[in-house]
């Protein structure tokens, strides 16, 4: 009907038209969110580790993002890293992770803002469940010893108060400061979980005024 096909539309028309392909997106969204979320409390997610190239896996998300940023003015960046080269990860999933923090970025970043994807080799020291530090003295050294790949998704948007942090990975949460009515507060925690069944780990870093950083490791090698 919006697109004319069957006849021209008053004003009127075409706003209740509107109203309801919007409505239709979110309860989409809604349904699709708390059926992954069921699936992975239930243990009922099939991991599907194949050798594939991180670079094309990446680039085909935000094909499918760009239109919604240009949308709303914001600008999106990813460029590819040579060095990566094909492992063992879940391509669907992975594109579901860094699709729902993307999607995070997008709400919190007003227009004329910016959002970039980068991935780059990583060394994770596994003893303390934190990413290891690699000085610039010993880079070249521990370039050998990378045991994963960190995504990251960084925006120039609000930034989230200190208070909410501990939480944003919770089931359910919604950072009251964004305005999104069609969220379920689950998409974070979603992610949480797909990058726990890849054996990765993922963790944020924001100053309020001064934009996020989400990041999370995929294992070179998943057990």
């Amino acid at each position: 009907l919006l697109s004319g096909k069957v006849g021209p539309l008053s004003d009127r028309q075409r706003q209740i038209l509107q109203d309801i392909q919007a409505n239709g997106a979110r309860l989409q969204q809604f349904i699709g969110d708390f059926l992954g979320y069921s699936a992975l409390e239930t243990g009922n997610v099939n991991m599907r580790f194949e050798a594939a190239d991180l670079n094309a896996c990446l680039s085909e998300v935000c094909s499918f993002w760009l239109h919604r940023f240009h949308q709303k003015g914001v600008a999106l960046y990813f460029l590819a890293n040579e060095k990566l080269k094909p492992f063992l990860f879940d391509n669907y999933k992975v594109q579901h992770i860094v699709s729902n923090l993307l999607d995070n970025a997008l709400k919190a970043t007003p227009a004329s803002g910016t959002v970039w994807l980068n991935a780059d080799l990583h060394l994770w020291d596994r003893r303390s469940g934190k990413p290891a530090r690699v000085t610039n003295e010993r880079r070249k050294q521990a370039s050998t010893n990378f045991n994963t790949v960190r995504i990251t998704v960084s925006d120039t948007g609000i930034g989230i108060e200190p208070e909410f942090q501990q939480e944003i990975f919770d089931d359910f949460f919604k950072v009251p400061t964004v305005e999104n009515p069609a969220s379920m507060g689950l998409g974070l925690a979603i992610a949480r979980r797909l990058v726990q069944a890849h054996g990765g780990k993922i963790w944020m870093e924001s100053q309020p005024g001064s934009g996020s950083k989400f990041s999370f490791l995929l294992p070179l090698n998943p057990l």
